[in-house]
This record gives C-alpha cells, sequence and structure tokens, in this order.
C-alpha cells in the first residue's frame, strides 16, 4: 500500500453521493456559520482563526437548538485554560419532523 502511495499509482474508488442534500445545523439555526470553530497559533506562522467544523444532517430533522459560540477568540489561541483544543465544541438538538 506505502509502494501505490508513494509511486501515485493507488486509486480511490469511492464516488460521493453528490444526489444527498445536506444542510447545516448553524446556518439553518443561525442563518449564517459560526464566526469560527477552530483558534490555533503555530511558532513562526500567523494565528488562525476560521471555520472548520459544521454539524451536517438531512432528511426529516429540524434543528431545536445550536450550541452558542463566541463572536471572537478570548486569549492570544486555543488550547487555553479555558478552552480543552483548539477546535471549539459545536453541538445541536434535533426534532424528528
Amino acid at each position: 500500500m506505502y509502494l501505490e502511495i508513494t509511486s501515485n499509482t493507488y486509486e480511490i474508488s469511492y464516488q460521493p453521493n453528490t444526489q444527498q442534500i445536506l444542510k447545516s445545523a448553524y446556518r439553518e439555526k443561525n442563518g449564517t456559520e459560526p464566526a469560527y470553530t477552530n483558534y490555533a497559533y503555530t511558532q513562526n506562522t500567523p494565528n488562525f482563526c476560521e471555520t472548520l467544523d459544521y454539524i451536517f444532517f438531512n432528511g426529516h430533522l429540524t434543528v431545536e437548538n445550536v450550541l452558542e459560540l463566541p463572536d471572537r477568540p478570548s486569549s492570544e489561541s486555543y488550547p487555553d485554560e479555558t478552552h480543552p483544543s483548539n477546535h471549539l465544541m459545536i453541538a445541536a438538538t434535533f426534532r424528528l419532523s
């Protein structure tokens, strides 16, 4: 497998189901995605503060609630004393409709 991947002879046969329509829980509930879900600093690079995490759903579900997220970071970078990861925790509650 290693030789196939490193020699560019490895083919991926996975085909995504592009007919499936997915919606974002945060966009559905709030009308927009969160301002950011990841805030990180690596030495010799600028701070990274962007939305990387999403909760996608489809079918007969209605978003009841989403976990409230801050509009801007509260420290120089995450993780810190109140954020155990460089990703914010996101969550949603759904109702079967």
